[in-house]
């Protein structure tokens, strides 16, 4: 259930992209938070986390770089090492995208009051606590290789 449930909101984002006319793909969206959350990342950390090879999140970056919402600047400690940062253009296109999966997460949960909804949070949090929370997620002791 709860698979099925993630696939209906990932469903639902996707859709609001489409309509809203964001052209990325909530793997990119993904990549952008884990970026606005830890500048000091590099590509490999990004490798490692979503458990892809790191030619493929190159070009997602590449992709992310030549839309203008991510720069690569070099590294203070490791001149080989490139950062990856959000741009301003970047850091507005996260506020869109976070007030829109606000949007489809009040949609999908509207008609859900009072009891029903105090469990449900109940349940998600038991759900977070298990399996680490959403801050846990984008942790950079959970992906970096530094």
């Amino acid at each position: 259930m709860l698979g099925r449930t993630l696939r209906i909101f990932l469903n639902q984002v996707a859709i609001e992209f489409k309509n809203r006319e964001i052209e990325l793909t909530f793997e990119q969206f993904v990549m952008l938070r884990m970026i606005e959350s830890d500048p000091t990342l590099i590509q490999q950390d990004i490798a490692n986390h979503l458990q892809k090879d790191k030619s493929i999140i190159v070009r997602q970056l590449d992709n992310l770089i030549e839309k203008e919402y991510v720069v690569r600047v070099p590294n203070s400690d490791d001149k080989r090492k490139k950062n990856l940062v959000l741009t301003q253009k970047g850091r507005e296109m996260m506020n869109r995208i976070m007030q829109l999966n606000f949007e489809v997460s009040q949609k999908l949960i509207s008609g859900i009051e009072g009891k029903e909804y105090k469990i449900f949070q109940q349940v998600l949090n038991k759900i977070q606590e298990n399996g680490g929370s959403a801050e846990d997620l984008f942790n950079e002791n959970k992906y970096t290789t530094k």
